[in-house]
């Protein structure tokens, strides 16, 4: 029941997000894309601090839980066309007996949809790597790497041109075994740069 509410509210929250971010675009302010011609290549970038949810599950001690992580995103390119960038997190998640560390790193490209440059897709592929263990003894119960594949839609709130949050919610496809890396992801990034 409480995976049901989980998912429940992520679609709650990527519905609102995705009906804010058209109205904020009337009275928000404007971004280089709002009024440029689609033929122009100026060259935009970012960088700047992430935030994702996760939720972890493992056969190993039945280990489950949520996890907050943490990392920093860099993307670049010519405006108008798709942008690439590379992207890092890591978390870490205990409980009484165990300790669970995740690390993914990805690159990544985006684009805008033509109607509204500030709802964006972005699709990342990467690897990762994970380690369950025991937090008395040391011993690793479930430790390896995967690939993962992330298809994401993204909300952008500018508060200026040099400034932007983004909001995203995707899916992550990963090949890990003895934990659960695939799933529903949220992420909010907070960008510094030319946009």
């Amino acid at each position: 029941m409480n995976k049901i509410l989980r998912k429940i509210a992520l679609l709650a929250l990527f519905y609102i997000i995705v009906s804010i971010t058209p109205g904020y675009c009337i009275i928000g302010p404007t971004l280089m894309l709002d009024h440029q011609e689609r033929h122009e290549k100026e060259f935009t970038f970012g960088i700047g601090p992430s935030v994702r949810y996760k939720h972890n599950e493992s056969s190993a001690l039945d280990f489950e839980g949520d996890m907050a992580m943490y990392g920093v995103k860099i993307v670049g390119g010519p405006m108008n066309d798709p942008q690439f960038g590379l992207h890092y997190c890591a978390g870490e998640q205990s409980s009484e007996a165990v300790k669970y560390t995740l690390n993914m790193t990805g690159l990544s490209m985006e684009n805008f949809f033509k109607k509204d440059p500030r709802f964006r897709w972005r699709v990342t592929c990467g690897v990762g790597n994970f380690n369950l263990k025991s937090k008395a003894s040391g011993r690793s119960y479930k430790k390896g790497s995967f690939g993962y594949l992330e298809p994401m839609f993204l909300g952008i709130l500018p508060f200026n041109r040099n400034i932007i949050l983004e909001i995203g919610v995707g899916y992550t496809f990963a090949d890990a075994t003895g934990v659960r890396v695939e799933g529903i992801a949220v992420e909010g990034e907070l960008l510094f740069g030319k946009f």
